[in-house]
């Protein structure tokens, strides 16, 4: 009987994601560092900057049998696979909000969002598949914040988003 890819989480050295990813997706194996596009003010101007979602983790898919698991424990950066005493997949319910994040290999990028009777209201962008998981707008700061649950644990992103009326949301490279 075949086994059945679920996704883990792998812990690894934080600053390696993207690499480690790469390298399990080499290895035949379905694997995702989410980036996110964010604004960040540096010396008094706005830039586009990529950041990674969940620093220090990478989501694998795979059918979790000794051969792949020993191959991903053996990747130089990983430090472990995420649960208890053994490995456990992450739900497809908690799953598809992360993939949210990683939709056809492109960055997350930057939403639009107007202010409506004392609400933030997602005009364009990602965050509209995400809109009922923001806890916290940060108009100035160009940021929202969302919640999102990975192993039964809660985890609060913060991601890009622009307020006001008439703001353009086109997406813009981020600087490197």
């Amino acid at each position: 009987m075949k086994a059945e890819p679920k996704w883990y989480v792998a812990q690894v050295l934080t600053g390696s994601e993207a690499e480690t990813a790469r390298r399990l997706t080499e290895a035949g194996m379905e694997a995702i560092a989410p980036v996110q596009v964010l604004h960040e003010r540096r010396h008094g101007v706005w830039r586009l900057m990529r950041r990674t979602v969940f620093p220090g983790y990478v989501f694998v898919r795979v059918a979790l049998i000794p051969r792949t698991y020993y191959h991903i424990q053996r990747q130089p950066q990983v430090v472990r696979l995420l649960g208890g005493a053994a490995p456990e997949a992450v739900p497809e319910e908690e799953m598809a909000a992360v993939l949210l994040f990683a939709r056809s290999g492109r960055d997350f990028g930057v939403s639009c969002g107007e202010r409506s009777n004392g609400e933030t209201v997602i005009t364009s962008g990602p965050l509209t598949a995400l809109q009922e998981r923001i806890v916290k707008v940060n108009p100035r700061g160009r940021r929202a914040t969302v919640e999102l649950t990975v192993l039964g644990e809660a985890r609060r992103i913060e991601v890009g988003l622009v307020v006001g009326r008439g703001v353009s949301c086109a997406e813009t490279a981020p600087a490197e």
